[in-house]
């Protein structure tokens, strides 16, 4: 039975980074977007580039992580 909760919450955990990734992936240009059309093309950028170098830093900090755990293991 306990095998199981924690399957099950695994699982939960897993569905829940999923939609964070989408909505931070679909959300952040069209954020843009709802900005640019508002006519404030200067914030609308600056966003835009604050999303990339996030996204970027992210990615980066990701694969190294994923990296440093594979020497641990191997």
């Amino acid at each position: 039975m306990l095998e199981l909760i924690k399957e099950t919450l695994s699982e939960v955990a897993w569905v829940v980074i999923g939609l964070i990734s989408l909505v931070w992936w679909v959300g952040g240009p069209a954020f843009t977007a709802f900005i640019w059309s508002d006519g404030d093309k200067n914030l609308a950028l600056q966003f835009l580039a604050l999303w990339a170098a996030v996204t970027a830093l992210y990615l980066t900090a990701s694969r190294l992580i994923r990296r440093a755990r594979r020497a641990r293991r191997g």
